[in-house]
Parts: structure tokens; C-alpha cells; sequence
């Protein structure tokens, strides 16, 4: 590298600072600039290398007109080894196509950094693609718009793979990666895309795209399916605050012990366990260059009255900030995004945002839609028809999944949003306003500040993403070092302790580990038992086996044969999994309590309503209070606690009664899992609703694929008989498309 002095680095980044302000500079200036970047880019220092890209990304931004700027330009992009960036900045400025020249040597130098596939890789995506070719077991941090999900696929299509897992933590990524897969050729003729339980599949060649909550239901329903390679998004989340931590942990666990091969990703930290890379033989890489630029323009502790400007324009502080938003995203390019903490709040700014846009009335299938399967007074109903959308988790999956693609079409210009947004879902968003410090009941962290800041900008659409902070923020940072609690933590729960292999267990864990063993035979409780009950406190199923023990009436009581148990059994099945088996979290849930989440379970089994008549049983004065508690209901407790609750008491109910009477699997709670799950217990219309597709949507289909018991025969029998889809609508049509 070509030394560069101080004080012209300390003069560059002086520079740089004016341009973010005045979004223009000299000729000379330009130059200068542009020079200093050739030879910071030449750095294997990330932050020099970083400062290189941000001024060759805020140069494109200012779109200087200079013939000779733009040689320069384009001299830095080749050193950057960024090649996309000439054809980015080729359809931001159709003059510098003209004015710069492309020799032989240009196309030599970007040979190197193009696979096979026609896929150009950066330069540290080709320095990940490399390791991984060589290692074969890679964790690595890089910042969001690194791309690191694009190596996933080169990865596959380079790959010799019988079968995969992608393990995503949520479902709008999951969506989102899914349906990328399908539009992929190279892809799509060689692996079958398995993204729910309900597909069949034979003994290779298959893609598994999945939660860790349903990879681990496969790795138990089929002990002998072999992984050869797995990859697991949003890698941060095995230490992250919330429950869902432990089976992310456990997933990684299990498909770590069986893959010959992984890549586990994530955005910004330090370092990955120690333990974890010992034992797995792994690499650890970490990459900061930023190759879509961050400008946060902070206003939260700015006075009253006091200007600020955001690309150009001109603004005054106000005390109220509900009328700060309006006036920013009234006049700031690009898409934005808006971060709120709750999804209460997120609906109110919406509306808010939504009252203001005058001369607006949009119509689109997808409003009709809505009103007609939900509520035309629906909030969502009336922001849309302005051209705004709100985003949280528990909006059904499918109109998710719509919001964000009319987002990245342009269709919606502004959406407000939860973290579901912010972990991992890759829109057209240019800019991201944080109007709040929480996430749910918590202060954002660092982490998560860095994080959504992250989400500003997507590479190949935006040379600068831009952040307005609205409220005083936590310093952003990286996490320290991710630890792996199986093999990092000394004191592990008890929970943990049984589910890890024993040989993996040292100290203080194997002693606990050989004290539940001991205390377990001293309950006369096989630990086999307990440990197929993931992660639900020992002492709860304990206590729920010893009122068995002690209640036997109690077991006569709930005996059932039918399908379902009866009125008064649910009952005391919901009472008893209430006091034994719920967690703090939903014991104390106002929203539901148990008597009215009784009320709602027995409505939904026995009675099948629309999700109309659900969201009219749901209390609330307020149509938006209705609709976004019935989906809470659906998606906290319907498809997420209940099912678990009674997998358990299914277990420990029939144990009790096989040592009592010795009648083994006397009850079977299935059928009422499957049906707070999917809404039937159909095949057919598991298939379909697994798959994504509206309950709206099965209902009108179902009578025609009665008989199908898997999404494949469901999809063989639609092309077989297009008349089956007859008394859908266009637009339904294009759904059903989208998820069969």
C-alpha cells in the first residue's frame, strides 16, 4: 500500500463531513478526496478500507459531473474491488457511462471476483466465499448489508450437498429466503424447497428452510435424515434475551453434531464462542467495511426551534414529535422505515401519518382483500389506501409478506414497524426513522440500536442508507463475543443439562446432570420423559405428575376417546395446564387471562369461526384493539403456548395412567393441537395453510382437494384441474401462486 500521511486523512474526513452537510463540493475538492480513497482502499486496515467506500458512496450520492471526477470515480470503484458499484452508479448517471473509459485490464481485474454462476462478488464476500471453500465450517459477523445471505446460495450451487437446513428465526425471513430459492433455476432443478413438516420427502436432495422451532420437530420425527450442510441466520439470537434463545441453542446443538459442513451468520459482534470453534473445528470471521454507507442525522437532543437538515431540506425542532415525523417524511427521497417498540404504537403512528396525506386514495386488490376477510375499518385498511402500512408479528403472515413486497415495489412509500422488521428482512428502504428507545417492555440496547440503524440502505439500490433519531438512543455497539451457554455456561438450568449429551458435560453441569438422573429415579419419573418436554421446567412437570399421582379420579375425569375432549374436559385440561405448566409470562397475560383464554379455546375448537367472528369475541372498544388482539391470540397462544402446554400434558397424562392401570397412550391430544395450529385438521388444508396460503383462500379450494395429504399431491392435483381454483378471485389467484 502506498503510505498515506495523517494530516491528508484528517483533511479527507473534514472534507467528507462537508459533503454530508451540503451534499456538494469543488471540482478540486472532489478530487482530492477521490485520490486519497484510491490509496485507502489499497488498505487491508477495515477502517481505512471504510473510509474509502464512504467516500466513494457519498461522491455517487453528490453526482458530480466532471468528466475527470468521474474517472476518478470509476479508478476507485475498481480498487474498492465493489464492481457493482460502477453498475449502480451507471443508472444513477447516465453521463458517466460516456465519460469513463473500460478497458481490457478493468475487465481482467473483475474476472477474478466472478464465480461461475456470473454471481460479482466484493472483495470480502470473495475472501468469505474462499474460507469457507477451504474450511468448511465458518461463523462470521458482518455488518447488514454485507450480503452474506447471497453467499448461501453460491455456496449451495457450489456445494455437492444431499440435503440442507436453513435455519431462519423468523417467518417473514423465512418467507422471504423461500420464495428467493424458488426464483432461483440453478437451485430449483436440483434440491426440493421443503418449507413446512407437511411435505414429503425422500433421502436427498432437499432444501429444509425452516424455524429452529420446526427443525427440531423434523430432527425428532426423523432421527435418521442426515444433514449435510446448515446455515443459520440472525446467529446472535442463541444469547438473546427472550425464551425462544433455548431452541435456538438446541437447533444449533443437534445440526452442529450432524452436518459435515455450516456457515452461521450475523451482524455485529466481536467474537464467537471459543468452545463452540474448538469443539466443531470451526473459522471465525469478522468483516466492518460497510459497502451501503450509515448517516445518522441525530435530532434528540437538539432545543426547540433549532434548524437541522436532512438531504437538503430545512427543518425546525419541534416538541412534539409526532409532528417531527410528518414534516421529515413529507419531504426526505427514498423509502422509509419507522421504528416503534410496540405494536399498539405502530398502529397510532401509522394513522397519524396516514390522516396527513391529502388528495391520496389508492385502491388495490390487497385493501379488498382485507376488508373483505378481516375489517374495512381496519386501520391497516385506511393507511394502505394512503399510500402508509404498519408491520408487527401479529399481522397474519400472508399480508406481511404482501406489505413488504408492495414496500419494495414502491407501492407503500412509508412503513411503520416493530423488529420484525429490523432482524433480518431485507427491504428497498433508504431511510429508517427510530422514534423509540424500546423494544416491547425494554430499552434498546447497543446492539439493537446498531442493529435497525443497520437496515437503512440495500446495496445495489442505495449508495447511502439514512438514520433520524428521534429519541435519545443507547451508544450503538457490537456484541462482545457470543457465547454458546452448552459449552460456555458452567451453571447450566437443569432444563439445558438434559438435553445435552453427556459427554459434553464437565463440573458443576455433570454433577447436575447426574443429580436430576438421581433425583428423577428417586421420583420414579424416566428422564427420557422429561426430556422430550423441551425446555418446560422440571419442578412444572413434576408437580403436574404428582397431582396425577394423587388426584387418580382426576384421570377417569379427562379420559376421552372422541376426537376432542369434552366441554367440561378442556376445561380442566386449560385449568391444570394453567396451574402446573405455564410459564410467569402467560400466567400473568391480562390480556387473556385463563378464564377468557378458555372462553376463546373451546370458541375455536368446537364452534370453527371466521377470523371475523374471532376478532368480534375479542374484547376492546376500538376495531384496531379487536383485530390485533384475535391475531395475538392465534399467534401466541393457538399456534405457539397452547400446543406445547398440551404436548406436555398429553405426555405426562398417559404416563401416569399407563403406571397406574397399565394402559398405555390412552388419550391423544392431536387432533386438538393440529386444529389451534392450523385452524383444521384436514391434510389438505394443513398442507395448504403450512404452506402460507389464507385461511380465506383454503376455504373456498378445500372441497376439491379432499384426498391430498401432502402440499405435493395438493400442487399435482391443481395442475391437473385449474377448475378447482375457478371461484377465486385474480388476486387470489396470484397468492395461492406465490406459496404452491
Amino acid at each position: 500500500m502506498i503510505f498515506i500521511n495523517s494530516d491528508r486523512v484528517k483533511t479527507t474526513r473534514k472534507l467528507l463531513g462537508n459533503l454530508k452537510i451540503s451534499a456538494s463540493l469543488s471540482n478540486n475538492d472532489y478530487k482530492f478526496m477521490l485520490e486519497s480513497a484510491y490509496h485507502l482502499l489499497s488498505s487491508d486496515d477495515d477502517t481505512e478500507y471504510n473510509l474509502g467506500l464512504s467516500i466513494i458512496c457519498h461522491v455517487a450520492e453528490a453526482k458530480p459531473a466532471d468528466v475527470f471526477i468521474h474517472q476518478l470515480l470509476f479508478d476507485c470503484i475498481i480498487e474498492s474491488r465493489v464492481f457493482l458499484y460502477h453498475e449502480m452508479y451507471g443508472r444513477v448517471d447516465s453521463n458517466y457511462l460516456s465519460n469513463i473509459g473500460h478497458g481490457e485490464l478493468d475487465n481482467f481485474a473483475e474476472s477474478f471476483y466472478t464465480l461461475s454462476t456470473g454471481t460479482i462478488l466484493t472483495r470480502d464476500q470473495k475472501r468469505l466465499f474462499e474460507d469457507f471453500q477451504k474450511y468448511r465450517r465458518l461463523v462470521v459477523s458482518a455488518p447488514t448489508s454485507f450480503g452474506k445471505s447471497r453467499i448461501v446460495s453460491e455456496i449451495i450451487i457450489h456445494g455437492s450437498y444431499n440435503n440442507i437446513a436453513i435455519i431462519l428465526p423468523t417467518i417473514a425471513l423465512l418467507n422471504e429466503t423461500y420464495l428467493s430459492f424458488r426464483k432461483n433455476l440453478l437451485i430449483r432443478e436440483r434440491y426440493n424447497l421443503i418449507n413446512t413438516l407437511t411435505q414429503e420427502f425422500g433421502s436427498a436432495n432437499n432444501i429444509f428452510i425452516l424455524t429452529p422451532e420446526k427443525m427440531d420437530l423434523l430432527l425428532d420425527s426423523h432421527p435418521q435424515l442426515q444433514i449435510d450442510f446448515f446455515t443459520m441466520d440472525e446467529i446472535y439470537k442463541i444469547q438473546d434475551g427472550d425464551e425462544r434463545k433455548h431452541v435456538f441453542t438446541h437447533c444449533l446443538y443437534r445440526l452442529s453434531k450432524l452436518a459435515r459442513d455450516f456457515y452461521l451468520i450475523g451482524p455485529y459482534f466481536q467474537d464467537f464462542s471459543t468452545n463452540f470453534l474448538n469443539h466443531t473445528n470451526a473459522i471465525f470471521r469478522r468483516y466492518s467495511a460497510e459497502i451501503v454507507q450509515k448517516d445518522t442525522i441525530d435530532i434528540s437532543n437538539l432545543n426547540p426551534k433549532v434548524e437541522f437538515v436532512i438531504a437538503q431540506h430545512k427543518f425546525k425542532k419541534l416538541v412534539d414529535n409526532d409532528k417531527n415525523l410528518i414534516n421529515i417524511t413529507k419531504k426526505i427521497d427514498g423509502q422509509t422505515l419507522v421504528y416503534l417498540g410496540r405494536k399498539d404504537t405502530v398502529e397510532t403512528r401509522a394513522r397519524k401519518l396516514a390522516a396527513i396525506q391529502t388528495g391520496i386514495d389508492i385502491q388495490s386488490d390487497l385493501i379488498e382483500y382485507i376488508k373483505s376477510i378481516i375489517d374495512e375499518d381496519w386501520s391497516l385498511v385506511h393507511c394502505l389506501k394512503k399510500g402508509i402500512a404498519f408491520h408487527h408479528s401479529a399481522i397474519p403472515k400472508y399480508i406481511q409478506t404482501e406489505i413488504v413486497d408492495a414496500f419494495n415495489n414502491s407501492s407503500i412509500n412509508t412503513l411503520v414497524c416493530t423488529s420484525t422488521l429490523t432482524e433480518g428482512v431485507n427491504t428497498s428502504a433508504k431511510n429508517i426513522v427510530i422514534y423509540d428507545n424500546s423494544k416491547g417492555s425494554n430499552l434498546l440496547s447497543g446492539f439493537d440500536v446498531k442493529n435497525i440503524k443497520g437496515r437503512a440502505g440495500r446495496f445495489l439500490s442505495h449508495f447511502i442508507g439514512r438514520v433520524i433519531v428521534l429519541v435519545p438512543l443507547k451508544k450503538e455497539e457490537e456484541i462482545g463475543t457470543i457465547e454458546f451457554s452448552y459449552y460456555d455456561n458452567p451453571n447450566l438450568t437443569a432444563e439445558e443439562t438434559i438435553q445435552v449429551d453427556k459427554g459434553d458435560l464437565h463440573n458443576a453441569n455433570l454433577k447436575e446432570r447426574i443429580n436430576i438422573e438421581r433425583v428423577l429415579k428417586g421420583w420414579n419419573i424416566p428422564l427420557e420423559l422429561i426430556r422430550q418436554n423441551k425446555f418446560i421446567p422440571i419442578h412444572n412437570q413434576y408437580s403436574l405428575v404428582n397431582y396425577f399421582r394423587n388426584n387418580t379420579f382426576v384421570l377417569s375425569e379427562i379420559m376421552f376417546s372422541t376426537q376432542y375432549p369434552k366441554l367440561e374436559q378442556l376445561d380442566k385440561i386449560m385449568g391444570l395446564c394453567h396451574i402446573h405448566l405455564f410459564n410467569e409470562k402467560d400466567q400473568n397475560n391480562r390480556n387473556f387471562t385463563i378464564g377468557n383464554l378458555t372462553r376463546l379455546t373451546k370458541f375455536y375448537i368446537y364452534r370453527s369461526p371466521s377470523i371475523k367472528e374471532l376478532i368480534q369475541t375479542q374484547k376492546g372498544a376500538k376495531t384496531d384493539t379487536r383485530v390485533r388482539n384475535a391475531f395475538s391470540l392465534i399467534s401466541q397462544y393457538f399456534e405457539f403456548a397452547l400446543p406445547k402446554y398440551f404436548s406436555v400434558f398429553e405426555n405426562l397424562f398417559n404416563f401416569v395412567y399407563a403406571e397406574t392401570y397399565g394402559t398405555k397412550d390412552v388419550i391423544s391430544l392431536k387432533a386438538l393441537i393440529t386444529k389451534l395450529e392450523f385452524g383444521s385438521i384436514e391434510k389438505h388444508e394443513i398442507a395448504l395453510k403450512e404452506a402460507g396460503v389464507p385461511v380465506g383462500i383454503i376455504n373456498k379450494i378445500s372441497n376439491g382437494l379432499i384426498g391430498c395429504d401432502n402440499i405435493d399431491k395438493v400442487k399435482a392435483k391443481l395442475a391437473l384441474n385449474p377448475n378447482i381454483i375457478g371461484n377465486l378471485t385474480s388476486y387470489e389467484k396470484i397468492i395461492l401462486r406465490k406459496y404452491v
